[in-house]
């Protein structure tokens, strides 16, 4: 995560998805191809609630009942499913 970044309005939040490296996901590159054959794990997310200057991955969010289209990083990817309930539960982070 970029120092610029730190400030900017984010929620944090758990949500299974699929493996991939850049902005560009499966369609616009190769690594992100084959990193998605691997399948899908849960995903710490720092989703930004605003526009950012550079290209990040996208990725549909439930805000205040408001469906939006969000930039955000991943943080941290779990092994298993009870990693990430412990973690949940621990941290007071939302599984989506």
């Amino acid at each position: 995560m970029m120092e610029r970044d730190k400030n900017r309005p984010h929620v944090l939040m758990i949500k299974e998805m699929p493996k991939i490296h850049c902005a560009r996901g499966p369609v616009g590159c190769q690594k992100c191809q084959e990193m998605m054959e691997e399948g899908n794990s849960f995903c710490l997310l720092k989703i930004f609630l605003d526009a950012g200057e550079i290209a990040r991955p996208m990725t549909e969010v439930i805000v205040d009942n408001k469906s939006l289209l969000c930039e955000y990083d991943v943080i941290e990817r779990f092994k298993d499913v009870t990693e990430v309930k412990k973690y949940a539960e621990a941290n007071n982070i939302e599984i989506v």
